[in-house]
Parts: C-alpha cells; structure tokens; sequence
C-alpha cells in the first residue's frame, strides 16, 4: 500500500472511531430505513423490514457507522446476560475494506467489556473470506461447521459457528 493510500485509510478509521454509535428502537424509522437498505444490499435472503427493525429492541442493540452523516454501516448484536451474539453486520458496498467493520467490531469489544460480556458469538458463510478473515484477526475462533445452513443460489451453503472469549 502506497503512502497515499495508508494516509486515507488511515483518515477513515480516525473518522469512524469518532463516528460509530449505540441505536436502539428510539433510533427514526427512516435511519432504520436506510440501514435496512444496506442489510438489503448485503444478504442472498434478508430479513423483513418487521424483523429488522425489532433487532433495536432489549435485549438486543445496534451500531452504526456514519461518513459525512450519511449510514455507511451497522451492527446488530443480541446481548443476554454475559453472552452476546453478533447477529449481523453489513457496510455500504462502495466502503467495504476502509475499516469501517473494523470499526463496529473494535466498538463492540468496548461495550462487551463495559457490560461484562464473556463471550460473543457469530455465524459466517463459509465462503464470506473477508468476513472470517476479520473475525480471526480479532481473536474469534471458529468452533464449529452448521452444515446447510444458509441458502444461496447454488441451494445451500455451510456455515461456521464462531466464538471469541474473554
């Protein structure tokens, strides 16, 4: 990566450290909305709006990452007591690999050291390299396969089952 580059990623990453927050079912519809596009945009088979926009409701949470004002990410998490589960996580596709889910990930460790959190887990396409490749870098690990599990165009693809520990 030339300096030029390594000068704008980095740009980003202070950028969104200073942009990422906590949302709940208090958030507006329309930024629910417009993070319902991007989940849209980022899944073979998406939730319904119904069941979106329930995620900001206890005992789950979300973030958010915003450039210029604008959503460019999110992350919803289920908290129970000191587990948490990742359940989804999507960026804009025209800001994928700046470090916005970087961003959302290092966030979440806050908030799970905040609230005591031992353990969070996630499942992730096999196929999402990109996303496992993240997830390992930041100490997940992954405990098993749920063979079948996600459907896509070729029918049905495996899932890995991740954890990451305190």
């Amino acid at each position: 990566m030339d300096a030029v580059n390594r000068l704008v990623v980095t740009e980003v990453n202070r950028f969104m450290s200073e942009h990422i927050e906590r949302i709940n079912a208090a958030t507006p519809c329309s930024e629910i909305e417009a993070l319902y596009d991007i989940h849209k945009n980022s899944q073979y088979s998406p939730w319904s709006f119904s069941t979106f926009k329930d995620c900001f409701t206890p005992p789950y949470y979300g973030l958010v990452a915003r450039q210029n004002g604008s959503v460019i990410g999110y992350a919803i998490i289920l908290q129970v007591l000191d587990e948490a589960t990742l359940m989804d996580i999507a960026v804009k596709s025209n800001c994928r690999g700046v470090g916005v889910g970087q961003r959302l990930i290092e966030t979440l460790f806050d908030i799970a050291i905040e609230k005591n959190t031992k353990e969070i887990w996630l499942e992730v396409r096999e196929s999402n390299t990109s996303a496992t490749s993240l997830y390992k870098k930041n100490g997940f690990e992954i405990i098993e396969t749920r063979k079948n599990y996600y459907s896509c165009e070729e029918g049905k693809e495996h899932a890995s089952i991740m954890r990451w520990s305190q």
